[in-house]
């Protein structure tokens, strides 16, 4: 009779994206009533390759989230969406 021994492996990877700023501000953000880091469209568009449109579209959808009634975005709604994406 022989011994026949199996070994199992198992890998996790995981991606950490940390996105800074010199001028980073901070917003309460209603919908996640906490205090956020914002950012403005241009720095969601070039740093993360979003179109304008697509912009919108999440934001309609409630996937993304803009602060108040200002053209910045909630820092943890894109957060979210692209961990849940």
């Amino acid at each position: 009779m022989t011994n026949k021994r199996r070994t199992e492996i198992t890998v996790e990877t995981h991606t950490i994206t940390i996105i800074r700023t010199r001028n980073a501000k901070s917003v309460y953000c209603e919908i996640c009533r906490a205090e956020v880091h914002v950012f403005s469209l241009p720095e969601i568009i070039s740093g993360f390759c979003l179109e304008n449109a697509e912009i919108k579209q999440l934001s309609l959808a409630g996937k993304i989230h803009f602060v108040g009634l200002t053209e910045m975005l909630c820092g943890n709604s894109i957060a979210d969406y692209f961990i849940n994406k």
